[in-house]
């Protein structure tokens, strides 16, 4: 492959959802700014974005379009605070123009802004919202905040009017970059998605492996994106059920040529019977998905919950220690296996989380959790990617 060759990169990912119970009912967006902040996992000579509307819900009339009138990217002075480096902002446009309409159900791509960046770099996304649908798709638990500003104020540095900490249809980040690089894309739930990690810490266990492979000459060619959904669980939890939504937060991500899989702890503590075969055929399901499109995937296996008053019970332990017994087996078919369980466990009680890597609940990691994961999802990839 030659070396010079660019193509279009997964460097940051929002999986969108709707949970109207969940967001403010009357949302400030319209007519008005939102200045959103991501940190990218490789760089690029260009970029361009995605925005959905896939669940716009509305009284009346029953579906509209979602309103860009302006977009802009620059580069963040410093993450956790909205001001940005105006020398580096620039103007990104749809078709040429720079205001689109997002059609109800669906999502736009913007055309390929001239702006380049580094891996790791935290950059701002300035969006001047027109009209907006009752229910705009979001990713509800971004765990970092956005500033919004009175009117169109996508290029200056101002004292925001509010604070939000959700990204509101903005969904994706591509990079305009080498060939070489390849995606990998991290699905799960709020134990990937980085609840309870440090707010504006950027610090979840996904963040922590993007980073250490960014850092790495082994691995530096692979950006890691996370696309978890706080809540979401196989057969449904919070937004789409993760087996249906798996071919559009995985297997179409620009670049996908890797994925790690986390996911089922929300399936666990409603069961009434061992579901552990039905889990097991859902990965075997995902896996074979991702083989047939040349996508390596790996097992992760599910973390402690033994403290937590909703999952604990005899029942659901085991369910969680047989799904993990298989995830982690050599003949599970997966590419590779990430123990998050043993790298979070209790010594003493592998049922429950460490005290150290314990939110508080008995079922979120800490900061300290987050880590701890991170790393040992970084040795493992290095050990199978890095060369």
């Amino acid at each position: 492959m030659d070396r010079n060759t660019l193509d279009f990169r997964c460097a940051w990912a929002a999986p969108p959802l709707n949970e109207e119970a969940e967001l403010p009912k009357k949302l400030p967006l319209g007519g008005n700014t939102i200045r959103y902040q991501l940190q990218v996992s490789c760089g690029g000579k260009g970029i361009r974005l995605t925005f959905s509307n896939e669940y716009s819900k509305t009284t009346d009339p029953p579906e509209i379009p979602l309103e860009i009138e302006s977009v802009h990217i620059a580069k963040l002075k410093k993450p956790g605070e909205p001001d940005i480096y105006t020398e580096s902002d620039a103007e990104v446009t749809f078709d040429g123009k720079k205001s689109a309409l997002v059609p109800a159900g669906g999502t736009i791509t913007s055309d390929c802004a001239g702006f380049e960046f580094e891996a790791l770099d935290f950059l701002a996304v300035s969006v001047k919202f027109g009209k907006i649908p009752e229910h705009p798709a979001c990713h509800r638990e971004a765990d970092c905040g956005s500033w919004l500003f009175e009117g169109d104020k996508v290029s200056e540095n101002l004292a925001p009017s509010e604070f939000l900490w959700s990204y509101f249809s903005l969904c994706r980040a591509d990079a305009l970059t080498s060939a070489e690089i390849e995606t990998l894309v991290c699905f799960g739930d709020s134990i990937t998605d980085g609840a309870v990690s440090t707010f504006n810490g950027f610090d979840a266990w996904p963040n922590i492996l993007a980073q250490g492979l960014a850092k790495d000459k082994s691995t530096e060619r692979i950006s890691a994106v996370n696309c978890a959904i706080a809540g979401n669980a196989i057969w449904g939890g919070y937004g789409v059920a993760a087996k249906i939504r798996f071919k559009r937060d995985v297997l179409d991500i620009p670049g996908v040529k890797y994925a790690i899989i986390l996911i089922g702890t929300n399936d666990i503590p409603g069961a009434q019977r061992d579901t552990s075969e039905e889990m097991m055929a859902e990965y075997k399901a995902m896996l074979e998905a991702c083989h047939s499109r040349g996508i390596k995937v790996y097992a992760g296996s599910i973390t402690p919950f033994w403290n937590n008053d909703w999952w604990r019970s005899e029942l659901h332990e085991q369910i969680r220690k047989k799904v993990n017994d298989r995830l982690m087996s050599d003949d599970s078919g997966f590419d590779g296996r990430i123990d998050f369980a043993s790298a979070t466990a209790d010594p003493s009680c592998p049922a429950a989380l460490k005290a150290e890597y314990d939110s508080g609940d008995g079922l979120h990691p800490s900061a300290a959790g987050h880590r701890a994961m991170g790393e040992a999802a970084l040795r493992a990839m290095k050990r199978y990617l890095g060369k």
